[in-house]
């Protein structure tokens, strides 16, 4: 007996999706600790987490962008990259806020301020944003062509194209008659 018949289509649909969204986003924690570590080495942001946390996101982000609309959600509409992309930043922004919260929370109100306490905090809030963006993503970041108002949209194209087929159609067979009508010319030795 096979555990997958026992989990709905539409969750076994959505497994390739979150498997793809997964790798990216394990790629971009790698990113983002990585950045937020290396700064934290600067002299500018010594006792400056928060800032930090706000530019490694902010180099994450960017990559994450572009690996996602490549890879994870290649498939989906195109047509709308800038809405897209500031979609994509906004979301990314609020996940940024769930994390500084989170960050914030740690530094201020509990007053743990160690490389691990900092770390653990970091990855915890990062776990909350990734769901977040994950359903915020998928549902109006990367959006699906919507087969419903696909003969919606090609009746409204062929009703603004209509005319213009007629009158093509009529300057077509003008020209044939003009070369039908039109003498061949002579030939001269």
């Amino acid at each position: 007996m096979r555990l997958a018949q026992f989990v709905p289509p539409r969750l076994r649909a959505l497994g390739p999706e979150v498997a793809k969204f997964g790798v990216i986003g394990g790629i971009n924690v790698i990113v983002n600790a990585v950045a937020f570590n290396l700064l934290l080495l600067l002299p500018v942001f010594d006792n400056s987490q928060v800032k930090a946390k706000v530019l490694a996101t902010a180099v994450a982000i960017v990559s994450a962008y572009f690996m996602n609309r490549h890879w994870t959600y290649k498939d989906r509409d195109k047509s709308a990259a800038h809405r897209e992309f500031v979609l994509f930043l906004f979301f990314n922004l609020v996940g940024l806020l769930i994390e500084v919260a989170v960050m914030s929370a740690t530094k201020y109100m509990f007053g743990l301020t160690s490389w691990l306490a900092i770390n653990v905090a970091m990855l915890v809030g990062l776990a909350i944003g990734t769901v977040f963006r994950f359903f915020t993503y998928r549902t109006w970041v990367f959006k699906h062509a919507d087969p419903e108002l696909e003969p919606a949209f090609e009746a409204e194209f062929e009703q603004l194209t209509a005319p213009l087929e007629v009158e093509f159609a009529l300057k077509q067979r003008k020209q044939k008659r003009r070369t039908r009508k039109s003498p061949a010319p002579a030939r001269t030795r």
